[in-house]
């Protein structure tokens, strides 16, 4: 995006309007570096119904929104998601285009034994990534213009015990190690020779762990709820500031924490084939140290998510056979912008899925279309666009005779 100008406006609120890393899967413009936003994790059939499946019994897929249904796993699951997402960001007469890909996130189920389950994998929170520049007069005739430059990265290792002790009740926790980086950096060039060009870059290192737990449980044969909760996360935090002139150079070593969050769920069979599904999360707002910027501008988060699916059958055409979704979620978000003017998104979501030929599994597609902020509220928004891809393959883990 280097050679299109974006307003001095819209370009000092995506930069100042946040601290470090952004969202997750929402990978907003408004976020940009904010850490304290959440990741709601879970398969490309989560997605398409809209976030809502927390209490839906899944037993083909290892990247649960719930990790509690992992204990219906009964065979070794390798599962994968994969999210793409494009949006375009408005702020008065200024457009800007913005595309991301992240690195998919992977999990492996291992049955230990009958209803024991332990899971193990990578999950990406958050890969961000912006590249602004605007011009503006310095003194004389000399023109400069500023570029911005960020690059953003968070994930964790979930380490997870499933466990059904009982046909109707499953039950799980949740070992997450953290790791996070985020890079900004400014230059300052010159159009005319003379001038000698100026860089500075922050760089940010986090790390942090948590616990959490969560259930599942069968009220009645077409009735399941679920019910979370997921520890706060301690992170340390290490900086580092480089410039031109080396003798400017500075590190800095800091802490913060993420509060602790719950939520709940249900889903309920109209039919065998017809489910809905609901799903509540909320969180407290997040303190604002090393973040003194967004005092006075953070605020609690929850989501409040619907959806309607139609899981299918073996008769009929080919609509008939395969699952169909659908759902819709609004989050409001931790960040005021500005202060005490709520952040919303509000999402539409569909999605299908489809069994592996050949073998047990699924290929599950996602596709959420919506808008994060208003331009009325404030002062910019973004349209989204994301598609999810999910993979899930299962192999039943024996002995093999050896042959003679």
């Amino acid at each position: 995006m280097r050679n299109r100008t974006f307003a001095a406006m819209l370009a000092t609120a995506f930069i100042l309007a946040a601290g470090p890393l952004a969202p997750a899967f929402a990978q907003s413009i408004f976020g940009i570096n904010f850490l304290g936003e959440h990741q709601f994790s879970g398969s490309a059939r989560y997605r398409a119904l809209g976030l809502s499946s927390y209490a839906v019994i899944d037993t083909a897929c290892a990247v649960s929104a719930n990790p509690a249904a992992m204990a219906d796993i009964s065979r070794l699951t390798f599962s994968l998601v994969e999210v793409l997402s494009v949006s375009n960001v408005r702020s008065g007469a200024a457009t800007a285009y913005e595309s991301r890909f992240q690195l998919p996130s992977v999990m492996l189920g291992v049955p230990v034994r009958r209803g024991l389950v332990f899971g193990f994998g990578y999950q990406t929170a958050f890969t961000g990534k912006g590249d602004f520049s605007f011009e503006h007069p310095i003194e004389n005739p000399a023109t400069a213009y500023e570029v911005y430059r960020h690059r953003s990265g968070l994930f964790n290792v979930p380490l997870t015990l499933a466990w059904r002790p009982v046909s109707w009740a499953r039950v799980a926790g949740a070992y997450r190690l953290e790791r996070g980086s985020i890079e900004d950096g400014y230059r300052t060039e010159y159009r005319r020779d003379y001038y000698a060009s100026t860089e500075s870059k922050r760089v940010r290192s986090f790390s942090g762990s948590s616990w959490s737990g969560s259930a599942l449980v069968n009220v009645y044969p077409r009735l399941s709820l679920g019910l979370g909760w997921n520890g706060g996360v301690a992170y340390e935090g290490d900086e580092t500031f480089s410039y031109s002139r080396a003798e400017f150079d500075s590190v800095a070593a800091w802490q913060f924490e993420i509060p602790s969050s719950w939520e709940a769920g249900a889903a309920f069979g109209i039919t065998g084939r017809w489910w809905v599904s609901a799903h509540y999360w909320r969180r407290s707002a997040p303190e604002t140290r090393g973040f003194e910027q967004l005092a006075g501008s953070i605020g609690e988060e929850r989501l409040v998510a619907l959806g309607v699916e139609n899981r299918g059958g073996a008769a009929g055409s080919f609509f008939m056979r395969i699952p169909l979704r659908l759902g819709f979620y609004e989050n409001r978000w931790h960040l005021e912008y500005p202060a005490g003017h709520l952040v919303k998104s509000r999402f539409v979501t569909f999605g299908t899925g489809f069994k592996l030929p050949g073998g047990p599994g699924a290929i599950d597609l996602s596709f959420e279309i919506g808008q994060i902020g208003s331009i009325g509220n404030n002062g910019v928004d973004e349209r989204v666009f994301r598609m999810s891809v999910g993979l899930s393959a299962s192999e039943t883990w024996s002995r093999r005779r050896t042959e003679r």
